[in-house]
């Protein structure tokens, strides 16, 4: 068999390790087999050389990277993260320039725990409605009762999600308290289809029963906003704005210690 020349061995080895995909923590390579019927999204990675100004892009298909115009996309602040050389990216190819962008998300960055705070809402009264019986709290009820809590959702590999802000209740006094929580939405996949961001709700309902595919809700929504450690979303007509944890242990933690408090207060006013 004959061998290749040292400096042509070198070449293939610096051309491979220019789009070499590293997992860290939960950024694991995209299931090309999961692609959404519709989704004219392309996926692959951002090559050595991506900059302000060309994304050079390495599509799941395969083949040779190709360099694409973003400078457009950049001035109209659409390009979403940070575009980390070796990171998985989706891109919009604008339909008159095949050779350009016209949005970009880094799903690496996009992957992770978001959350949201939360205040609870006081509950109107055989006597007063919810404006009057939040007037008539002191100070110190609201203190024991208004405690903000962590919302949002985990976004991992393979399209799965899951929800932050769940809590197991240690007892009933719920019922009784004069203020009421927002309910948790729970997800548990998520998808990027044309370039926004849908991420569908459980597939079991209250009564524990599984619900059809075809009925299974979602909530879709279009980028504002992806940074390291914030990230911002059209819903409808609401802008939501989400903080990165660390995990959503921690989250789920500080839910759990708000519910304790509350919990310790209806059992004082008992």
């Amino acid at each position: 068999m004959r061998k290749l020349p040292a400096f042509i061995i070198l070449l293939i080895a610096i051309s491979l390790g220019a789009c070499t995909y590293q997992a860290e923590g939960d950024k694991g390579a995209i299931d090309i087999t999961e692609r959404v019927k519709g989704d004219n999204t392309l996926y692959g990675l951002a090559c050595d050389g991506t900059n302000d100004s060309t994304l050079v892009f390495l599509p799941n298909s395969g083949g040779d990277p190709v360099s694409y115009d973003i400078i457009d996309a950049t001035r109209n602040h659409q390009i979403f993260g940070s575009l980390a050389i070796g990171d998985w990216v989706g891109m919009m190819v604008d339909p008159h320039d095949k050779r350009k962008a016209n949005l970009v998300v880094d799903l690496d960055e996009l992957k992770g725990t978001w959350t949201f705070q939360v205040i609870p809402k006081v509950k109107p009264t055989p006597t007063m409605n919810a404006e009057e019986a939040e007037a008539a709290m002191t100070d110190s009820m609201k203190a024991l009762y208004m405690v903000p809590r962590e919302y949002g959702f985990t976004l991992k590999r393979h399209y799965q999600a899951s929800p932050v802000g769940l809590i197991v209740k240690e007892n009933s006094l719920d019922d009784n308290s004069p203020v009421a929580y927002p309910k948790v939405t729970v997800y548990t996949s998520w998808h990027i289809i044309n370039g926004r961001l849908y991420l569908y709700k459980d597939t079991v309902d209250e009564q524990g029963k599984r619900i059809p595919q075809s009925e299974v809700g979602f909530d879709d929504g279009t980028f504002v906003y992806l940074g390291t450690d914030s990230m911002a979303a059209l819903f409808g007509k609401k802008v939501m704005q989400y903080h990165r944890k660390a995990n959503a242990i921690e989250a789920n933690a500080k839910a759990q210690a708000a519910e304790k408090k509350v919990s310790s207060a209806d059992t004082i006013k008992k």
